[in-house]
């Protein structure tokens, strides 16, 4: 098994990167790897004059996931309901009260103070033939299997949220995602037939775009919205949980939406055709990207990846 791992700080902010990369690869356990993404502009400042961030939220909970997942037995089981679940799924409830209590410590700060982070973890289950992923808010992993790229859950972002409020369906919403995960920022997809917004039909070649920039008067938010994330809340989120086989010749890769709000699926996939490489490949060119103001595409974010070869 070999990892590749990337990372960079915006643009915006270079001083300071709020992505944190955990890669747990203790002898005799489960590898454990996870993204961790620290949410932009919540901040509050301590008695001391220590500003808290993103950074500091996302590398408490990485620094709390080493603690819980750090000596699982690899032989763990992936299945529904089994051991490893239990296990992510606990560390998650008990990093997300840890960063609560101990860094955001009090229910009257305001809530777009608190800081907090969302999170992508996977675990390689039964002696490493079966990957399971757990993940809240908008971070990514995929498997590429086979020329085969699968995103492995769903982003928890304005779509999702349109489609919790009943304001799109879930298949528009899946077509909505579709153009954007093939989108490069230059040439527009090539889109045909409509959609039903709050009941109201519009053209999905017009209306993919405005769940980049957000439609206030159809209430769709901007895309760097997230439904869920930890330590902003006391109760912590249900996680999404998938699981997959996995096999010697495949590719896994996590990402924070840095890279894949500036990439597109093919680009991805294409990088992926040589893993040795991918991590810096990718994390390059989306903050090439990142930097050009003339890319619709472009999201000036914190960059990471992992590339893990099987």
């Amino acid at each position: 098994m070999i990892v590749h791992q990337y990372t960079h700080a915006s643009i915006e902010h270079p001083e300071r990167n709020e992505d944190a990369l955990l890669v747990l690869q203790n002898e005799g356990f489960a590898p454990v790897f996870a993204v961790i993404d620290g949410m932009g502009g919540h901040q509050h400042q301590l008695a001391n004059g220590q500003v808290l961030t993103g950074h500091d939220a996302s590398t408490f909970i990485a620094q709390a996931l080493a603690d819980q997942l750090g000596k699982v037995p690899p032989t763990v089981d992936g299945s529904p309901g089994g051991e490893a679940e239990k296990l992510v799924v606990e560390a998650i409830r008990v990093a997300n009260e840890r960063l609560y209590n101990e860094l955001n410590k009090n229910e009257s700060l305001p809530v777009n103070h608190r800081v907090g982070a969302v999170l992508t973890v996977g675990m390689l289950c039964e002696t490493s033939q079966r990957l399971l992923c757990v993940q809240v808010g908008d971070t990514r992993a995929y498997l590429y299997s086979d020329e085969e790229l699968i995103q492995l859950c769903y982003d928890e972002d304005n779509i999702e949220f349109m489609v919790s409020q009943g304001l799109i369906s879930a298949e528009d919403g899946s077509r909505v995602t579709d153009v954007l995960n093939s989108y490069d920022g230059v040439n527009p997809p090539k889109v045909d037939g409509s959609i039903l917004i709050n009941g109201q039909p519009f053209e999905l070649y017009i209306a993919w775009r405005w769940f980049i920039v957000g439609n206030s008067a159809l209430g769709i938010l901007p895309a760097n919205i997230v439904l869920n994330a930890l330590g902003i809340d006391p109760t912590s989120p249900k996680p999404q949980i998938s699981r997959i086989e996995v096999g010697s010749q495949d590719s896994v890769f996590f990402c924070s939406d840095g890279l894949y709000k500036n990439m597109s699926d093919d680009e991805i996939a294409a990088a992926l055709n040589a893993p040795d490489t991918a991590a810096d490949k990718l994390g390059e060119a989306a903050l090439k990207r990142s930097e050009d103001r003339n890319n619709q595409r472009r999201n000036p974010d914190d960059i990471s990846v992992l590339v893990i070869t099987l």
